[in-house]
């Protein structure tokens, strides 16, 4: 089953051209053909969860076979739009992702203040994989093991890489391409 669309919900003080979304976006709509829609939310260096959820409406078509991409907190924001929307076979790709309070990142709270419902999500998901690396001093890698364990995820935990946003080396990121193209066959 191929997906109809590939949506990627990019993190906290970040765009949707940061990092290695515009490579990954390039890659997929050249070698599979699939639209691939870059959000951009609200004030990412403040974020609201209702701006957040309200840009998710106006900017995604709610259909079913859907494949969500989410870095760091743009994975609680995946979670959140699953909640939320009457969806099915839905394919998820996070990375460096959290859903529960971390110590790093206080301020991003808001987002975890509601304990996410997995009995009402785990029933949309089709196929769901989960990326971090050990040196993330961001979102340290056992709060996305968590993340994974809940989502009954495949799991991978990269030897390096921090929180795949290191400023001139986070233009590409090759697992990220590899496990989407496995998730959209």
């Amino acid at each position: 089953m191929t997906t109809s669309h590939i949506y990627m919900f990019h993190g906290y003080t970040s765009n949707g051209n940061d990092h290695w979304f515009p490579w990954l976006e390039q890659n997929i709509e050249s070698n599979h053909h699939i639209p691939f829609k870059k959000l951009n939310f609200p004030d990412s260096d403040h974020p609201d969860v209702d701006a957040w959820n309200q840009c998710c409406d106006q900017n995604i078509k709610a259909e079913d076979g859907i494949t969500l991409v989410g870095h760091s907190l743009g994975c609680i924001q995946v979670l959140h739009y699953l909640e939320q929307h009457d969806i099915k076979n839905v394919n998820v790709l996070l990375i460096s992702g959290f859903d529960e309070p971390i110590w790093t990142l206080p301020e991003l709270d808001s987002f975890t203040a509601h304990p996410v419902d997995y009995t009402s999500i785990l029933p949309k998901v089709r196929q769901v994989t989960v990326i971090s690396a050990i040196d993330d001093d961001s979102v340290p890698y056992p709060y996305t093991l968590t993340l994974a364990r809940h989502l009954h995820a495949k799991f991978i935990l990269m030897p390096s890489g921090h929180h795949f946003t290191d400023t001139g080396k986070d233009k590409v990121l090759p697992i990220a391409l590899t496990e989407l193209e496995n998730l959209i066959k």
